[in-house]
């Protein structure tokens, strides 16, 4: 029997409802297009076709037809939430904004729905930038329109502050830069407060800079984190803006800065008076904009001083070479030179050292050959590696088969320990180190590898090394990459994050520019990851190891924490980067992580005050509830 065709508007709609459900595509589009043959304006039918042009394909047909819906029938509401999406996909976020905003009046029942427009909402304040991916220049500009914490405006009472705070300090003020009305009597008040809660006062005093483009815009805001010597060696940040209290630079024996037009005798001066140890206080707030001027000194001459600097401290650096800072938006205007940094290289002994590499695994022959493979291919005459794999529980042949093919590779020790029963990182890693040799040892996670074209080099090893081996350093680590490029690791900062600690400028590019790109450089944080992880041998033993009863997470922070708390420092190598497949092992086995919780819940308990806040090794200007550098005012899911 022949089927009966559809006679009136609501049954070619209805079967074309039918086909859509069912993408049968051809079909849905001309059962629509006869029922706007009878009805051209029947909302819901255009809503669907434009559906239909979505799937085919036709982006822009498909925005024109859910326009023509929403003015036909504007109370369908998806007809405006599909308009939306689609504008968002051609980064038209004031359209994307307000068609969500329509559906979510003609949805009130669908909260999720008014949700996306608070996200829209914040897309278009920043022109469609996301903090996730680092603070933007529009993300930074509307920080600047509409967030930025006030400083004091009241003209008599802000000179009479100032006055006097200049009258027991000394003010750093480099020639390019500009100090922000009403700046100094900001930092009166602010010691007052802190007086009055008992503080003593600093030494010195450092805040906060951004910088001004050709159009006097501020730009490429520089938020730093409390005092870390690694990071300040590796980008000297004392420069545009520092108070020194007068009585202590008398007390220590040492002169007023030198003037502004001699940026070398200055930073000569700066490093004099550290040396001195004084005790420095970071300010969370911009108070000076650089202009980027004929001050600024070079950089030659200013590496020649901080390698003099450091020997004069006891550190055996060997060279530290001039390395440009990223920014946001790199610098066009000829005025406006690349600012640098330093990369500072230590020396290895005469002797090189042996590093035993400790390797878990189990049932994974593709993520550990790939491993040792890295390890091989690294090698070098400055290093002496010897390998230590702890086989928990593998059943695989091809495990068996790697382990016999290793057994017969030439060049590296190789050394196979039994580690079956239940999975516990902390108690492998352990017994190796007890039947380990050498001066250092390198946990290394198996599915770390080399980054895809590193070829035969081994310098991020030497990297690690040297670091390892200075006596005010605990722990050294990598950087490490993920699959796709993005940063997994760059240190560990507890008080960062939802969970109590994260990993700072997590799925950020290694060549961001937040916190003028401090993942590029030297710099200290207070844990490590133990997915690749260099220690002394004897200190780690010393230390006690890990803890068993952190069987999976939470194991290397409780042992940066350890070793934080006995003075050493926890420092990353951003030479070293490595890719890391972050749990690739851990899945295969279908783990869903049961021990996460608990491992965090024993952190708190542990370490309450390191895991309640960041402290110094964040900028208090920054969220602690997001890894990427905005700043706290920016602190919303809106944005991301």
């Amino acid at each position: 029997m022949a089927r009966t065709l559809p006679s009136t508007p609501t049954d070619w709609y209805r079967r074309g409802e039918e086909a859509l459900g069912q993408q049968r595509w051809e079909e849905a589009e001309l059962a629509l297009w006869e029922c706007l043959a009878l009805q051209p304006r029947h909302g819901a039918a255009l809503h669907l076709l434009a559906r239909v042009r979505q799937q085919q394909g036709r982006c822009q047909d498909a925005i024109r037809l859910q326009r023509d819906s929403v003015a036909c029938d504007p109370g369908i509401g998806w007809n405006s939430f599909a308009l939306a999406e689609l504008l968002e996909e051609q980064a038209d976020w004031p359209g994307a904004a307000a068609a969500m905003a329509a559906a979510a009046a003609a949805l009130p029942q669908q909260h999720w729905v008014a949700q996306r427009q608070q996200r829209l909402a914040g897309r278009v304040a920043i022109e469609g930038e996301r903090l996730a991916d680092g603070l933007g220049p529009a993300a930074y500009r509307h920080w600047l329109r509409r967030l930025e914490p006030p400083l004091p405006r009241a003209p008599a009472s802000a000179t009479t502050s100032a006055d006097s705070l200049l009258q027991a300090w000394h003010l750093l003020l480099a020639a390019d830069a500009r100090l922000r009305d009403g700046a100094l009597a900001w930092v009166a008040e602010e010691l007052l407060l802190r007086a009055a809660a008992g503080e003593a006062p600093p030494d010195c005093i450092y805040a906060d800079e951004d910088r001004l483009n050709g159009h006097a815009e501020r730009h490429d805001p520089w938020f730093k984190p409390g005092w870390q010597p690694e990071a300040f060696w590796s980008t000297p940040w004392l420069d545009g803006f520092s108070l020194w209290r007068r009585d202590w630079l008398e007390g220590a024996g040492l002169p007023p800065p030198p003037a502004p037009n001699d940026p070398v005798a200055r930073f000569s001066w700066q490093l004099q008076a550290l040396a001195a140890r004084p005790r420095l206080l970071a300010l969370p707030r911009i108070l000076v904009h650089r202009c980027g001027g004929a001050g600024c000194p070079d950089p030659r001459r200013r590496a020649d001083q901080l390698l003099q600097h450091l020997r004069h401290l006891g550190e055996a650096v060997t060279s530290v070479i001039p390395q440009v800072i990223p920014q946001v938006i790199p610098q066009a205007l000829p005025e406006q030179p690349e600012q640098t940094g330093f990369r500072l290289t230590w020396a290895l002994p005469p002797t090189p050292p042996l590093v035993s590499v400790i390797v878990p695994s189990r049932d994974r022959p593709d993520l550990l050959a790939a491993c040792l493979d890295g390890l091989l291919r690294s090698r070098n005459s400055r290093i002496d590696l010897a390998l230590w794999v702890v086989d928990n529980g593998s059943r695989l042949q091809a495990s068996a088969e790697l382990q016999r093919r290793w057994g017969e590779q030439p060049g590296l020790r190789g050394t196979w320990l039994d580690g079956d029963g239940p999975f516990n990182w902390s108690l492998l890693n352990n017994r190796a180190a007890l039947e380990a040799k050498g001066e250092l040892l390198l946990f290394l996670n198996n599915d770390v590898q080399l980054c895809a074209g590193s070829g035969r080099n081994g310098s991020w090893l030497e990297s690690l090394a040297a670091q390892a081996l200075r006596p005010a350093v605990a722990t050294a680590g990598a950087l490490l990459l993920t699959p796709e490029g993005k940063i997994q690791h760059a240190g560990i900062v507890t008080g960062l994050g939802g969970d109590g600690c994260a990993h700072p400028y997590r799925n950020l590019p290694p060549a961001h520019g937040v916190h003028r790109g401090r993942s590029s450089f030297l710099t200290a944080w207070p844990a490590l990851t133990g997915a690749c992880l260099m220690v002394r041998r004897l200190l780690f033993l010393e230390a006690g190891g890990f803890d068993p009863a952190l069987a999976v997470e939470g194991n290397d922070v409780d042992f940066g924490l350890r070793l934080g708390a006995s003075g050493f420092r926890q420092v990353l190598c951003p030479e070293a980067v490595l890719m890391h497949a972050e749990g690739s092992s851990r899945r295969s086995r279908g783990d869903d992580q049961p021990t996460r919780h608990a491992g965090l819940n024993l952190l708190l308990q542990r370490w309450p005050q390191q895991m309640a806040a960041p402290g110094p090794w964040w900028p208090a200007a920054c969220s602690s509830a997001h890894p990427d550098g905005r700043p706290l005012e920016l602190a919303f899911p809106d944005l991301d």
